[in-house]
């Protein structure tokens, strides 16, 4: 009986269900590029190639301490960042995507050279569709490895040290899903989360973003570290969409042994950092496939780690 009263009132046209299908195609039509910081989910048609570069300055502007009180200042590091997500749809379910990042980074006084950051490559794979109806999510598994290209040891001064040195696997997981609101601004949902863990330590030698001196010969474990976030992004008219992500990261402890120059034995274990950001933007599409999004992201809480602003801007096309 209960289906088939709610087969007649759709057939019959009552509020509920016009409302219903009113919202559907808000919903449908509705196009979004953001958010800054929150991962995607895998692409829906095969063949489809996904490209979004960014260009971040991320300024540092002052530190976190052990207990998560925040000290002014910084250290007057300013870095330029390049960042490009590609992501090619293999089937209508699967996806690869890479991150290759290059940065400059300069204190103030020194202009060092352009460097390369370690890099992410993943398969995503969706595990449920969204079909279009509002509230109905989209839910997408990744696997993947981050690989150590960035520079991290041998190195001339601290601040070229990009890299990790360790091969590291990457696991994560997006949910995302559409809703309508009262007078037709649809807003976009995403929860997402993510663990990377070091595959095997790392060799380190002199110099090194690990704390070593020249000299140093040893081995690093990094620690391992999780992400999790929430994005939103509220739909002003089809084109205009303001967009704000909320993420908590962690950073384990990372467990250092060696030798230093002089011979003598080093054990060291590092601090667990914690971060909490976050990052407004404005959005403006040109269509479903093409759009603009620009914003700042920002520390606002943490422990063991750099407070800063990093404006950005981004470009967001597929084809």
């Amino acid at each position: 009986m209960k289906a088939h009263a709610v087969i007649a009132l759709c057939a019959l046209g009552l509020p509920g269900a016009a409302l219903a299908q009113d919202a559907d195609l808000a919903v449908r039509n509705q196009w979004f590029t953001g958010s800054l910081e929150a991962s995607s989910p895998a692409l829906s048609t095969a063949g489809t190639l996904a490209i979004e570069p960014y260009l971040i300055y991320k300024i540092d502007t002052g530190s976190y301490d052990d207990r998560g009180r925040r000290h002014a200042g910084g250290d007057g590091v300013h870095q330029l960042q390049s960042v490009t997500v590609v992501k090619y749809a293999l089937t209508d379910r699967v996806s690869f995507q890479a991150l290759p990042t290059a940065v400059r980074v300069t204190d103030g006084h020194d202009r060092r050279g352009l460097g390369i950051a370690d890099l992410p490559v993943e398969f995503e794979y969706r595990l449920k569709d969204e079909d279009g109806r509002t509230g109905s999510p989209s839910i997408t598994a990744s696997a993947g490895m981050v690989l150590p290209i960035g520079r991290y040891d041998r190195l001339t001064a601290v601040l070229d040290g990009l890299g990790t040195g360790a091969l590291l696997a990457k696991q994560g997981i997006v949910v995302e899903s559409l809703f309508d609101t009262k007078g037709g601004h649809p807003v976009r949902i995403r929860l997402f989360g993510s663990v990377t863990e070091a595959l095997s330590p790392a060799r380190v030698r002199d110099l090194s973003v690990y704390g070593t001196a020249d000299g140093f010969v040893g081995h690093v474990a990094p620690g391992v570290s999780a992400q999790v976030g929430v994005a939103a992004g509220y739909a002003l008219d089809q084109r205009w969409v303001i967009a704000l992500d909320l993420v908590r990261s962690e950073a384990g402890r990372s467990r250092l042994t060696g030798v230093d120059a002089s011979g003598t034995a080093l054990r060291t274990t590092g601090l667990r950092a914690t971060r909490t950001i976050l990052a407004p933007a404005l959005e403006y599409n040109w269509s479903a496939r093409a759009g603009l999004i620009a914003g700042v992201e920002l520390s606002v809480a943490g422990r063991n780690t750099p407070a800063y602003v990093a404006p950005q801007i981004a470009v967001a096309l597929a084809f």
